[in-house]
Order: C-alpha cells, then structure tokens, then sequence
C-alpha cells in the first residue's frame, strides 16, 4: 500500500477558507487491476499525483492504493467504508467483469468514479456510479481531458464536501449541473474543433498510422539487417506530400494478423478497422475499398484511386489437336465443299451424258466422283471425257477452285500446328463455378465480404465454397498462394493491382509468363484511408488529396510504382519464342483419320470376300 498525501494549501482564497474550516487531509481510496496494470494507466496515475496539488480546493488528499492482485475480485467490503477515513473511490481496472464487480459492491454512499480504460457494456443500474470512458478520445487528447475530467470530479465531488451550503452558493452560483462523462467527452471535441478550424495544431503532432505491405500500394524499406528505415508508395506519397505542409512526425504499426478488418462474431472487428476502433491508430494508411459494413463503424477520406477485382489464372493452355486437320476451315466452308463434291459429278455425268454421241460409251458417274475427288486432294492424272466444251470447262473451273482451296488449307493447318493458339482456362468469373479450378480469397479483405455476405448469383455460390472450405480458400497470406496457382488448379481473386504486381514479379523472376489476368474486371469501387467517426483530420485530408488528385499527382504516383501498363504477360503467348517442332501429339488428327481409312479398306475387302 502506497500514500500519497498533499497537505498544501493554494492560494489567498484557500488560506482565508482554511480560517473558516479546519484543515485536514481527505482520504481517496484508489483500487486498481494489479495483474494487468498497463503503461497506459501507469502513466495516467503518475500524471494525476504529480498535478493534484493544482486542484482549488480548500482540503488535501491523501490517496491510499489498493491493487487487486487475483483473478477473482476481493469484496471491497474488507475495505473500511466509514466516512471517517475515505471519502471518495477511484477504480479502474482492463477487465469490464471486474470492474462491474466493484461497482455492485463499493458504498454507494460515498462518491465513486470508475475509470473505463476498455470499451464496456452499460451498467445494469444507470446513474449509480459515475464512468469515466477514458477510450472513447484517441491518445492525442484523452490523457489530457481524463485529467481534467478527474480533477473536475474531485473538485465537485470531493472538496464541495468540506464547504457549507453558504460557501458553495457563493463559489458557484450559476454553475450548470457537472457530469464528468459530459466534460470529459466536451474537452476531446473543443480539441477536435480547434485543429480543425486551425490546421496549425497538427504541428509537432505524432501521428500513429496503420498499414499493410500490399504492393505497389505501400512497401517497406529495410536495411542489410532488416531494420525498417522508410515506408513508400502510393500510399506514402500521400502522407509524405502533406507532412511538409504541418510538419508532423508519424509511427507505423502493423494489425497482428495483417488484415484489413472484418466484424467478428461478437460485434468486434480485428485487422487496421480493429486498431482504429479501439483508438491505437489515427490513421488507417491503406487501400480501403468503401463498403457499407466498414462504413458504419469508421470515416473515409475521400477515394484517391478506383480499384477493381479480377483474377489470376495458370498461364493459358494450348487447345487440342485432336481435330486440327479441321480447323483451317469454318463449318459453312465444310458444308459449301461437300455440297460441290455431292452435286458437281452429278451435273459432269449429266453434260456428258447429253452430248456423247450415239455408238460412244456414256462416262459413268463412279468416274465423275473420282475425278472431283481425285482433284480436291491433290491427286494427279484425272482426266475428263473430251466430249463437249461445256463439261471441260466446269472441270476446269473446279481444279482452279481446288487450287486455292487446297494451298489456303494448308498454309492455315501449318500455322494452327507450328504456332499453336493458347486458350485461357476461364475468361470470366461466371465460369469459374462450372469449372475443374479452386479459388482463393484474401481474408478480412472487400472480396472476403462480398462473396461470404451474398445471398444470390455467382457471388453467393463462390462464397458458399469460401464459408465451407471445399474448393474455396480464405488465405492470409497471397504471396505464398502465388506457387498453387502456377503448379496447381487455384485461382487467385484479388484487387487488379496487387494481381498485376504480382503477375509482373513473377515474370521478372522466372523470365517466362507463367500466369496470367483474365480480361473481365468486376466490382470496381473506390479506396480510401480509415479514420476514426468524427475525426478532425478528415476535412484536411480530404481537402488535400483532392488537390493532389485534381493536379494529376495520382497518376504519376501510378507510373511510379505500378508495372508497365504493356507488359510482356499482358497477352496470352505461348513460353517458347518462335515455331515449334511437329510432335506425334500434333498429328494425331492425321493418324486418326489414316485409323479410319484403314478399318473402311479392311471391312470393304471383307465384304468383297464373302460376296
């Protein structure tokens, strides 16, 4: 147990009382958490003893500590509660049960102020202890106007004690009623007023900031023994552009489980919107996709950048060669070419026909197939019946045709075999249900969000799989991911940026494109920074940043750090440069059909056997 006792009077005032009164020394019983005590509450205390002595008031205090050192509360009855020796408590703890404990068992009688250092839930009994919510103000004005607050406190609670109703009157004879919950909350926003009406204020300030590593975005600068020396990107050219302008100095802290923020199940939410919520951040530097969930709980500046999302793809795969002896030609040309090789013989045989003269055998119609066939195929030595100028020249005609038909279909099949065409493995989001892939979404993120909370369409059906961890996969880390989409059948849905960042590095170390971006974008929206409800720097950063924004800074600091806009995986190619080699794999439509002629030729000659 500690004592601290200030038995000094303040001023001319006070010592004319101290006449009146007989002076004395008030006892403050102060009872704490012992086994979670903080630097937050340990600076909080040392503060509040070294400035009592500031405190108009005609007695003394003498503050007696109380640390609780169990899990369990002690029954504060075990604590002497006559007016003889304290009167007022003090308590305070970072567990809300505790403090709901103390509150039920202290003297009622006796004016009692609990400190609130966490968020807790409202007391089951309204009005019967006074609270302080030491949490709701950010660090840059909560130390100051809890102070205040608790001096008032002592003031109105404590030191009117020692006065009669005579000298009370005369001391405040207007004074509004005091509620130290009103004050407290008054002084953060007379603080709030005054930076925003007078940005100066911001000078000397430290700004605590939180941020993720998404490249290009932000990224971090470290030495040769992995030291953080800097932060950069287009995040940081923000802040860095305005820091000049106010001359403040900033921190960055990192949430522990690097996300962004999502609201859990009991109403908390983790990740930067987490750090932001529970006032260890001022500033969420971060490519925040404005929702209406994040909206609810935090402010956004206004959007700097619009993003949307697309996927990461295995690098596109050659289509099948199966049937490329078909491919040179559409169906429209197969049908028109069958259709001739069906009606030409029969229009020769009927020219012939006419005009052979009696006593001349007739050409049979057999020998007009063979002939139009023989000539499609390139097979030399067809002849036509001399008989009749009208017959040779349609036949002429025909060889011509089967010239430009027969050198086209070559040259296309010869492309389509030594250049191969490369065939994405989806080309929109709408397919990726249907097909063999998996997919995988970073946690805490917009898309975490939009696909876990639908209720209709293809984003309900991705995030069904997402929730049940069958071929969706919620991941915390992307840059590990990347392999499974190279080697494995994954996706990656993510913002566009960070998919071309990666797509870019990947190249840049393998030297080959091995991934790819479909082409279809999907849920643009726009990104900002976090800022706590009703921060004072929302109006200065939104009004910077459209300047920026207007001046055209954003688009240099998207050439700055984002890849080339036509990179070389920008287009689906094949890895190897140039023609390729014919392999056995390219021909086996040849080979099929060489199958099929055979089995006809061998069940023909087995026919003609048994005839």
């Amino acid at each position: 147990m500690r004592f601290f006792c200030n038995c000094l009077l303040r001023n001319m005032f006070h010592l004319f009382v101290s006449h009146v009164i007989e002076t004395h020394c008030t006892g403050i019983a102060v009872i704490h958490d012992a086994l979670q005590q903080t630097s937050d509450i340990d600076f909080w205390l040392t503060t509040i003893f070294n400035n009592v002595k500031n405190i108009s008031c005609p007695t003394l205090f003498d503050f007696k500590m109380f640390p609780v050192k169990s899990e369990v509360f002690v029954n504060v009855s075990s604590l002497p509660k006559g007016d003889s020796e304290f009167k007022g408590f003090i308590f305070f703890t970072t567990r809300c049960q505790m403090s709901d404990d103390m509150e039920l068992n202290i003297n009622h009688g006796v004016p009692s102020l609990r400190v609130d250092f966490v968020p807790c839930p409202p007391p089951a009994i309204p009005g019967l202890i006074e609270r302080l919510p030491f949490h709701h103000l950010n660090e840059n004005n909560r130390y100051v106007c809890s102070i205040y607050a608790v001096f008032k406190w002592l003031e109105q609670r404590i030191c009117s004690l020692s006065l009669d109703n005579v000298t009370q009157n005369l001391l405040s004879p207007n004074e509004l009623p005091f509620n130290v919950s009103q004050d407290f909350e008054y002084c953060g926003d007379m603080i709030n007023i005054r930076l925003e009406n007078d940005p100066s204020q911001l000078y000397g300030r430290k700004l605590r900031l939180s941020s993720l590593e998404p490249s290009p975005y932000m990224s971090v600068e470290r030495d040769s023994n992995g030291t953080i020396t800097g932060y950069k990107g287009y995040l940081f050219e923000i802040i860095h552009a305005i820091q000049p302008l106010y001359n403040y100095t900033y921190q960055v802290d990192f949430p522990g489980n690097g996300k962004y923020g999502k609201e859990l199940a009991n109403g908390s939410w983790d990740g930067m919107i987490g750090m932001i919520l529970d006032q260890k951040a001022d500033i969420g530097v971060g490519a925040f996709s404005i929702i209406h969930s994040r909206y609810q709980v935090v402010d956004f500046t206004v959007g700097f950048y619009q993003e949307s999302s697309s996927i990461l793809i295995p690098s596109p795969i050659e289509n099948h060669q199966l049937l490329a002896c078909t491919k040179p030609f559409r169906l429209e040309v197969w049908l028109s070419l069958i259709l001739f090789v069906i009606i030409l013989p029969g229009i020769l045989w009927r020219h012939f026909e006419f005009n052979h003269r009696r006593g001349e055998k007739c050409p049979q119609l057999a020998k007009q197939y063979f002939f139009v066939l023989g000539v499609l195929v390139g097979q030399s030595g067809q002849k036509l019946s001399s008989v009749g100028f009208s017959p040779r020249f349609l036949g002429a005609v025909w060889c011509l045709a089967t010239v430009v038909f027969a050198s086209a279909y070559v040259g296309i099949l010869m492309s389509f075999l030594r250049f191969p065409k490369l065939s994405p493995v989806i080309t929109k989001l709408e397919q990726l249900p249907a097909s063999h892939l998996k997919w995988a979404v970073l946690r805490g993120t917009a898309l975490d969000h939009l696909f876990t909370e639908a209720t209709t369409g293809v984003y309900k059906t991705i995030g069904e799989e997402l929730i049940k961890n069958h071929r969706g996969t919620l991941i915390d880390v992307h840059d590990d991911f990347i392999k499974r989409v190279i080697h494995e059948n994954y996706v990656y849905i993510g913002p566009k940026s960070n998919l071309e960042y990666a797509l870019h590095e990947d190249y840049i170390q393998s030297g080959i494109c091995r991934l790819s971006i479909i082409k279809q974008d999907f849920f643009k929206v726009n990104v900002a920074f976090a800022l706590p409800k009703g921060s004072p720097l929302k109006p200065l950063l939104d009004k910077k940043i459209l300047q920026m924004m207007e001046a055209g800074l954003g688009i240099y600091w998207k050439k700055m750090y984002w890849p080339p806009s036509k990179g070389k995986c920008d287009t689906f190619r094949p890895l190897d440069v140039g023609p390729k080699s014919l392999q056995l794999i390219d021909l086996q439509g040849t080979f099929l059909i060489l199958f099929i002629g055979y089995a006809l030729a061998i069940a023909s000659f087995l026919a003609e056997r048994t005839c």
